[in-house]
């Protein structure tokens, strides 16, 4: 058991050393590796010049060479007339606007309906209301016409648009004849006053010969 004790003792002794001449010679490799790798990277980043100022060193590395940049080029220059020859221009083009279709309207007025009153009267049954903005919208032209004859000729038959709902006559509404056969008679632009009003036929006679309204109608034009 002695003996057992001092050859392990003498092996332990023996690894010992060899570890510790194993550490010092890896101690000393690696101290040799760094060295060498500092002075690489201080002589890569640094050069003294004739006058002993240190300057940097600046080294550009050019990955691309000039093969390599013109097929860069080439590729890009193709890439900007392929481009080039599919852009199109647009080209905006005015839109002719159309007009709304013009449209016509006609309240109508029936006879006969006669006279020989030398004031206004009242055609009975030609009572009608009109607001031109609400039924028509804003843009109407507006007129009117009737067929009239004065008896024999004689004299002369006068009728017009009365506004009962102002007590006023339409401005250039009024309209006559000398014939003794029934004409007809149209009259120029009407203007009517804003709202919902109550119009009406009105008659009278020059002379009081007979006066007769035929028939009549407001032609609205929207």
């Amino acid at each position: 058991m002695k003996k057992f004790l001092d050859n392990l003792d003498k092996y332990l002794k023996y690894y010992f050393i060899i570890s510790i001449v194993l550490l010092t010679v890896s101690f000393l490799f690696l101290f040799n590796r760094v060295y060498k790798v500092e002075s690489y990277l201080a002589g890569f980043s640094n050069t003294v010049s004739d006058d002993g100022k240190t300057q940097a060193l600046i080294q550009e590395v050019d990955v691309c060479g000039e093969d390599c940049k013109k097929e860069i080029n080439d590729i890009v220059s193709k890439a900007i007339s392929t481009v080039s020859g599919i852009t199109k221009t647009i080209i905006q083009k005015d839109v002719p606007v159309v007009p709304a279709e013009k449209r016509t309207a006609y309240i109508s007025f029936t006879g006969p309906i006669t006279t020989t009153s030398m004031d206004w009267v009242d055609a009975a049954g030609t009572d009608t209301y009109i607001d031109l903005a609400f039924d028509y919208g804003k843009n109407t032209e507006v007129s009117w016409e009737s067929f009239l004859s004065i008896a024999d000729g004689n004299g002369r038959v006068f009728a017009r648009l009365y506004d009962a709902t102002h007590g006023i006559a339409v401005n250039g509404s009024e309209i006559s004849t000398a014939n003794a056969v029934q004409t007809p008679v149209t009259s120029g632009g009407l203007s009517f006053w804003a709202g919902r009003n109550l119009y009406k036929v009105q008659l009278k006679s020059l002379n009081s010969f007979v006066a007769t309204f035929a028939s009549g109608r407001i032609k609205i034009v929207y």
